[in-house]
């Protein structure tokens, strides 16, 4: 599959496995609900998703469904070396005003690798096409981080009947880097225990707790035969150019956007630079920006509270 596939040729098949990870309390960590609560998260139940699978193409995508199918549809990307429980807080505080659909993306989680390591737009945009083609989903709503941040505001601008309203976190046409050399690049590529990676990440992001961390990073991690810990991911990923566009052929397409559009940047993330959102600004019909303070890239994660706030604000307001 080291090819673009065409989505308008893609048969599908959907199929739903018996649920394999429930929200458990991991080892010497908090429950997701408990987590939720100490971070502020607002959520009215306790609510687990169900694991599910589509097949695009042959192409096997995992993800979460949160359930409440009757109301409006709200698909999340994740970014580069993330998972799809990596939008849990998230998606607990929105299950309730949407049908929340969370991927494990190409290359990540439980869903399949791509042969030859080719995750380019060229090659992941016609798989996010076909995912949605294969769920029959319609005016849906649509929230993007980083890498996903960039197929979601680029699969808007090719899909403008089927995206109601779009948000960025942390990603924009046009970047101050690739964000290649973000937090996991930093840390290490396998460890002789699960503790081991909750250290070094309490280390590197000192904005989340150990508790916290070792629930996200039990979705994160798994442990290989050979005794050792490592990412749950295509290895190819450490390297792999997730864009293959720039900054010249995406501007047109973000500029091509005329859904209601919000950006959310991280306080503390020097990622996307203010002239970029000056330009998204200027172009971009019912676009909006909000940072928020005490955040890095991964907005979602650092401060949960307050990027539920905008985004769900934003979202609510919108449906």
């Amino acid at each position: 599959m080291g090819r673009c596939i065409d989505s308008r040729h893609i048969m599908e098949e959907i199929t739903s496995p018996a649920s394999r990870q429930q929200m458990t309390t991991p080892v010497g960590g908090l429950s997701l609900f408990d987590a939720a609560r100490a971070m502020g998260v607002p959520f009215t139940k306790e609510v687990s998703p169900s694991d599910q699978e589509v097949k695009v193409g042959g192409f096997k995508f995992h993800y979460l469904d949160w359930g409440n199918q009757a109301m409006p549809t709200l698909v999340l990307l994740h970014g580069r070396t993330n998972s799809a429980h990596t939008w849990d807080f998230t998606a607990l505080a929105c299950c309730d005003a949407f049908h929340v659909l969370s991927l494990d993306m190409p290359g990540h989680g439980d869903t399949d690798w791509i042969p030859g390591g080719s995750y380019t737009l060229d090659h992941q945009l016609p798989l996010i096409a076909g995912f949605v083609n294969a769920l029959g989903l319609t005016a849906i709503r649509l929230i993007g981080h980083s890498m996903g941040g960039r197929i979601a505001m680029v699969y808007t601008a090719q899909h403008p009947g089927v995206v109601k309203t779009l948000v960025m976190v942390d990603m924009a046409p046009e970047t101050t880097r690739e964000p290649m050399g973000l937090g996991w690049r930093q840390l290490p590529a396998e460890t002789d225990t699960f503790e081991e990676f909750v250290q070094a990440a309490h280390k590197l992001n000192p904005r989340r707790s150990p508790e916290q961390l070792r629930g996200s990073l039990a979705h994160q991690l798994r442990h290989y035969p050979n005794g050792k810990w490592s990412w749950k991911w295509d290895p190819a990923l450490r390297e792999a150019n997730t864009n293959g566009w720039g900054p010249d052929r995406l501007w047109p397409y973000a500029e091509g956007i005329r859904c209601p559009s919000l950006l959310i940047r991280g306080g503390d993330s020097d990622l996307v630079p203010q002239a970029a959102v000056d330009r998204m600004a200027r172009t971009m019909p019912g676009f909006t920006s909000v940072d928020i303070p005490g955040a890095g890239h991964q907005v979602h994660g650092d401060r949960p509270a307050l990027f539920i706030q905008a985004a769900l604000g934003f979202l609510s307001a919108r449906s």
